[in-house]
């Protein structure tokens, strides 16, 4: 999910919205409570992938589908201890690391500490060195990760970390199978940005391998992809009924689809009677649900549901009015992520 420089959160990066401050004196609403998503099996230790040639690997995933909302975890080791569940989020422009394991596997830091602003809150992270890590046996390059201390990241039965874009984009491209809970990447493993790039704005070039599209024709739809050091987004153009379109990030972390306050009243999306509970980058909140009604990105017409609602404060500034969740990915089957050619495929 996304974050000002660009590292991300478990579930939604949120705050609570205008509409949410009614929450509490509106008996009407109900509020969900805040779910649980199921860990990755351990049975593998630190391996499991399957070399499918020419660099590509295939690696075991764990979807979990709780109320509606819906996550993808991996096994990720560190120092060839492990496994340890991440979170994979292609919202995360910065992996990160729970700031416990860090003092567990006495990693350096590697570099002074920084502010951040998630959606709608700050806070604070520091760089540290990973010199050596793998995803399912999949051999990772030695980079920094981010180090922070987020909700719902780093207690007991939760995830200790997010495994996000700045590591898939090297991979060039990336398939996500929700029904055979895998994750394929095109490979091999390139190297990170050193300079900050114009944005892909897709489609260009070839169009993904046959390893991804596996013969499946699939949706594609135009990405505008930033690749910069330690900063790498997704984002799509994402119109409700025949309104403006608007920025949404392409956030894998973000189980439930959401859409900014200011975006919800000037479309008039009708609210609802539910509200849920959620863990943020910085904050655990209630988030208010509203019906999304006809809404589409370029060539497809998305799925009517409810999505969150809520005030994006700073990120709002560089053009993000919401977010485009697993929840809503999943109902394709498959998704390719295309970094490469800036491109989005949905099965």
């Amino acid at each position: 999910m996304p974050r000002r420089r660009r590292g991300a959160a478990i579930r939604l990066g949120v705050a609570l919205g205008a509409a949410g401050l009614l929450l509490s004196s509106c008996s009407s609403v109900h509020v969900e409570p805040e779910v649980v998503f199921k860990l990755p099996s351990t049975a593998a230790g630190c391996g499991g992938a399957t070399a499918l040639g020419g660099g590509a690997e295939r690696i075991p995933l764990t979807v979990s589908t709780v109320a509606g909302q819906v996550a993808e975890m991996v096994n990720v080791c560190v120092g060839g201890q492990g496994p340890i569940p991440f979170v994979l989020d292609t919202g995360a422009g910065e992996s990160t690391i729970d700031a416990r394991l860090v003092a567990r596997l006495h990693l350096a830091h590697d570099g002074p500490a920084s502010g951040f602003a998630g959606v709608g809150c700050t806070g604070t992270a520091v760089p540290v060195a990973v010199k050596a890590w793998s995803v399912a046996g999949v051999t990772l390059a030695p980079q920094q990760l981010t180090e922070a201390t987020l909700p719902g990241i780093g207690k007991r039965g939760e995830p200790v970390g997010l495994l996000g874009s700045d590591v898939l984009s090297r991979f060039g491209a990336a398939r996500i199978d929700f029904r055979a809970q895998t994750l394929t990447l095109a490979g091999p493993q390139g190297p990170a940005p050193r300079v900050t790039a114009p944005p892909v704005v897709g489609p260009v070039g070839p169009p993904p391998p046959a390893v991804l599209t596996e013969g499946q024709r699939g949706t594609t739809v135009p990405l505008t992809v930033t690749l910069s050091p330690g900063s790498v987004s997704l984002n799509v153009r994402v119109r409700f009924g025949r309104g403006p379109t608007r920025g949404f990030v392409v956030d894998t972390g973000a189980s439930q689809s959401v859409v900014a306050t200011v975006a919800a009243q000037a479309e008039h999306l009708a609210g609802s009677d539910l509200a849920q509970r959620q863990a943020t980058v910085c904050s655990e909140i209630t988030v208010p649900l509203v019906h999304s009604g006809p809404w589409s990105i370029p060539g497809v017409a998305l799925h009517q549901q409810l999505i969150g609602e809520t005030n994006f404060g700073a990120i709002s500034s560089g053009g993000i009015e919401g977010l485009l969740g697993s929840d809503l990915l999943k109902r394709y089957g498959w998704v390719i992520f295309d970094y490469a050619g800036g491109r989005l495929v949905l099965g």
